[in-house]
């Protein structure tokens, strides 16, 4: 549901355009959605514009352009201070507050977020004033 907010999949429909370097696409849309270009590019797969083999190796590619420019390393690094910037604070914000009122099941959020704990749930919420 939050990424619906962020990203309605029928604007993004209409705003992606398949043609263009990917890279340079998901930057556009990320401005356009004022979203992360991860979030971006995982709801281009969702809209099935990407195939899954595409997806793979674009989020790979991605991710690590992004750790690059935040100034992370992959190897390290704090987890909380880059997983709002992997996917975005506004849609961990809104995902960790949909979750905490019961309208995301904890098990889709942790599956989003990449976690496995709910004690990172819980810090990434705290760090971000929302738990």
């Amino acid at each position: 549901m939050a990424a619906e907010l962020l990203v309605p999949i029928e604007s993004l429909r209409r705003e992606y355009v398949p043609g263009r370097d990917l890279t340079d696409e998901l930057d556009r849309l990320a401005r356009h959605y004022k979203a992360s270009t991860l979030v971006v590019l995982r709801r281009v797969y969702d809209a099935k514009l990407l195939s899954s083999q595409r997806y793979r190796t674009a989020y790979r590619r991605e991710l690590a352009r992004v750790l690059e420019l935040s100034g992370a390393r992959a190897s390290g690094g704090n987890f909380y201070n880059t997983q709002p910037i992997r996917v975005s604070k506004r849609f961990a914000r809104a995902l960790i507050g949909e979750t905490l009122e019961g309208n995301t099941l904890h098990k889709e959020a942790f599956r989003l977020l990449g976690f496995k704990k709910i004690s990172a749930f819980e810090e990434l919420g705290h760090r971000l004033g929302i738990a």
